[in-house]
């Protein structure tokens, strides 16, 4: 939410594979990451969302450089008395250059009404 969207963009590894329900969307740079991120921040901040709160379900015990982390977001409102959610497993490796975030598969999805737009941006990126 502070807009930081290129570093946030460039914690992940490229091609990056989102799963949004039945949608699949191929990531494949950090410039289209940091874009579909612009289109996800400005969708929330239209909506007043102030803060995104993670919350850690589960994580794997590491393996060959590899880990799952099962997440979930609440997007934080004044205006919304019960926080929309998001849930998804986050599947992460080692590199050189520390743990990035290989695959995401969401199981839901809090903006149901964003997916077009998301994937529309993913194959025109």
């Amino acid at each position: 939410m502070a807009g930081r969207l290129d570093d946030l963009a460039a914690e992940y590894a490229y091609p990056l594979p989102l799963h949004l329900g039945q949608k699949r969307v191929i990531v494949r740079s950090a410039a289209e990451g940091a874009a579909m991120l612009s289109v996800l921040r400005s969708a929330l901040v239209e909506r007043g969302v102030e803060h995104l709160q993670p919350r850690v379900r589960a994580m794997d015990i590491p393996r060959a450089g590899r880990l799952r982390v099962w997440l979930d977001w609440l997007e934080l409102s004044p205006s919304e008395e019960t926080p929309r959610l998001s849930s998804g497993v986050y599947y992460n490796r080692m590199t050189p250059f520390g743990l990035r975030t290989e695959m995401v598969a969401y199981s839901r999805v809090s903006m149901p009404e964003l997916k077009p737009q998301l994937t529309a941006h993913a194959l025109i990126a």
